[in-house]
Parts: C-alpha cells; sequence; structure tokens
C-alpha cells in the first residue's frame, strides 16, 4: 500500500512541476509539443516494446480489443442521450466527454510503475479505444447529432491509424508475439533505456498542458461533463473487476483503464465539433486530475 502511494505522490508530484515550470515562465505550454513528439515517437513505442516482448497471444489479448470497441460504442451512445435535448454542439461535448481514454499519455505510464506485466493487456484494448478516437467515434456523433463533420473511409482509417506511432507499434510487436519471436537481450537492453524516461515525461509534459483556470459560468456544465463520465466510469470498473472471468491482472487492468482520463483525440474533437478550446482543455485537466485519484484508490482497495 505505502509503493502505490509513493510512487502516485511522486506522478503528482512531476505534473505539478511541470505546471510550476510553464507558471514561472521557465517553459511554455508550446514546449510541451516537442515533449509530446519525444513520448509518441520514441519512449512509449519503446515501453510497449518492453511490454509486449514475450508475450503469449491468447484469447484474452483478442477479447481486450473488442472490450476497448464496446466500452467507447455503449458510453458515447449513454452520452449522447443524457445531453438529447441540447443543442448539437453540447450534445457532441458531452459524447466526447465519454469518448475513449488517455492510455498512452497516462495510464500505460501510471501502469508501468506498478504493473508492467498488464501493458499487453492494456495495450491490446487500447487498439480497440485507437479504432474508435480515430474512426468510428466521430460517426457515431455525427449519427446522433444530425451533424457530418467526419467521414471516414476505411483506407483513410487505416491511414490515421498506422500514423500513430503507437498504434503501429502495437501492431507489430502483436504481431512478433504470435509468431513466438522476442527480441534478443542487447537489443532490449537498449530499448529500456529509452522506455524508462516515458513516465516522468509523459507526467511532466501533462502539467506544461494542464489548465485550470475557465469562466465561472462554465464550471456548471464541467461538473455536469465530469459528473457523468464518472458515474459511469466507477460502477463499470466495479463490474470488470467483480463479474468477468479473467486472471486478476486483467481485471485490475480493466479497473484502472475504467478510471482513465479522457482521450487526447476526443479532446480536440470537442473543439472541432464547436466547443471552445478553454472548456475542452479544462475538462481533460480536472480528468486526468480525478483518475489520477480515482486510480490510486482503486489500487489501495484492490492491491
Amino acid at each position: 500500500m505505502g509503493t502505490v502511494f509513493t510512487r502516485a505522490l511522486s506522478f503528482m508530484l512531476v505534473i505539478l512541476a511541470g505546471y510550476v515550470f510553464k507558471k514561472l515562465r521557465l517553459l511554455k505550454s508550446e514546449d510541451g509539443k516537442a515533449l509530446s513528439k519525444i513520448i509518441l515517437n520514441v519512449t512509449l513505442p519503446a515501453t510497449i516494446i518492453i511490454g509486449f516482448n514475450g508475450v503469449t497471444v491468447d484469447a484474452t489479448l483478442f477479447t481486450m480489443v473488442g472490450l476497448g470497441l464496446l466500452t467507447n460504442t455503449i458510453l458515447i451512445i449513454i452520452g449522447g442521450l443524457i445531453w438529447r435535448k441540447k443543442d448539437p454542439a453540447n450534445q457532441a461535448l458531452m459524447m466526447f466527454s465519454h469518448a475513449g481514454y488517455n492510455i498512452g499519455n497516462f495510464t500505460i505510464p501510471f501502469v508501468q510503475g506498478f504493473f508492467p506485466q498488464a501493458i499487453p493487456y492494456i495495450g491490446s484494448f487500447d487498439m480497440g479505444n485507437a479504432l474508435m478516437l480515430f474512426g468510428f467515434t466521430p460517426i457515431l456523433v455525427d449519427q446522433m447529432t444530425g451533424q457530418n463533420r467526419e467521414s471516414v473511409s476505411f483506407g483513410r482509417l487505416l491511414q490515421r491509424l498506422f500514423r500513430s506511432p503507437s498504434f503501429t507499434t502495437y501492431i507489430v510487436m502483436f504481431v512478433l508475439a504470435s509468431l513466438n519471436i522476442q527480441l534478443p537481450a542487447p537489443a532490449l537492453s537498449i530499448v529500456e533505456l529509452f522506455a524508462s524516461g516515458n513516465a516522468f515525461l509523459s507526467m511532466f509534459m501533462i502539467g506544461l498542458f494542464l489548465e485550470i483556470r475557465i469562466p465561472r459560468e462554465e464550471v456548471s456544465k464541467v461538473v455536469q461533463l465530469l459528473s457523468a463520465r464518472y458515474a459511469l466510469a466507477i460502477p463499470l470498473a466495479a463490474a470488470f473487476y467483480l463479474f468477468l472471468p479473467f486472471t486478476e491482472i486483467v481485471r485490475l487492468s480493466l479497473v484502472l483503464l475504467a478510471l482513465a482520463p479522457i482521450g487526447t483525440v476526443a479532446t480536440i474533437n470537442m473543439v472541432v465539433y464547436g466547443s471552445k478550446s478553454s472548456l475542452a482543455g479544462f475538462v481533460s485537466s480536472i480528468s486526468i486530475i480525478l483518475s489520477l485519484i480515482l486510480m490510486t484508490l482503486s489500487l489501495l482497495i484492490i492491491v
């Protein structure tokens, strides 16, 4: 229990350090974009390689991909029904606040320090999560809100997915694992060096992007959005852990995934579909803080 609390506190301090650096103007939010490129192209793929190397591909991994698709679909539809009487921009905002999970930049770095053996399961879930975020979620939003902002062909969806280094790494490692091919120890030691910086860089980047200012008139909307997300997320996490017939590590992975913050792509889509960037950024930031607290509490309760 002490290890969990200490690790979670260290994450919070790194996020705070990033935020303080920004407020003291030692760094800017724009510097977070450079960190983001390093994480997305170097440290996160390295972490995925370490996590997937030597994994046995079985039905559970494929089931996790399906759960990533199914969970997103159900929650997005519920979000659309909650604000079905609102105007299209607000209905889309509620749907995107339920849409997808920040797995690459938050959940994997969080889990990396506690349960690295969970990364293959979380990564498999993220493959389904990515399919939704990069293609099917906007289509669902269009259908329910009556907008027509997104038209995604199969070819364009594949292009978007494989432009993501993390998704490409998932696929490559999935194929290698299916063929029982493992990286040799010397290559693995080099990859581990890159992976070791992933958690720190990810949390520091979150601090640089953190926004905690918003007009007062928007506060009630944020409360409604996040209350709806976590009112569904907490029972879902409990259901995953108590009722699914998986091993302990798989069920624990699903608990952390259910409580993960709003996906970065979903936050971008909030703006695309008519919401203010300040509102979308604030919702995302508070979601990260709430998720860190809830994920830590869940570990303290379960482990």
